[in-house]
């Protein structure tokens, strides 16, 4: 099922990604935070820092939010009333990105 441009097969592979492993498995740096970005901001991934090592090297631990679960499946199931539901509502709070102590 065709989601929209928006979420294309990228954006549903790295949703596949997320889910296939545990929390807070996939540990990145910002550069490879950006690559979550569209789905982070759709409210369908969190970001949260996890290290900042004086600013020399900052890790971000990227996961699958419940609304990503449920846009997964949906799309998995072909359920256009359930990817509807999924993709529409208030987005929630997404990421946590200031600095640790």
């Amino acid at each position: 099922m065709a989601i929209t441009r928006a979420f294309d097969i990228e954006a549903i592979d790295r949703l596949l990604f997320l889910e296939a492993f545990g929390q807070d498995f996939l540990v990145v740096s910002g550069d490879g935070l950006l690559h979550f970005a569209r789905l982070v901001a759709a409210g369908l991934a969190t970001a949260e820092q996890k290290s900042n090592n004086n600013w020399q090297l900052v890790t971000y631990v990227v996961n699958l939010h419940d609304k990503g679960r449920q846009l997964i499946e949906a799309w998995r199931q072909g359920d256009r009333e359930r990817l509807r539901v999924a993709m529409s509502g208030p987005l929630p709070t997404t990421a946590t990105l200031s600095p640790t102590s």
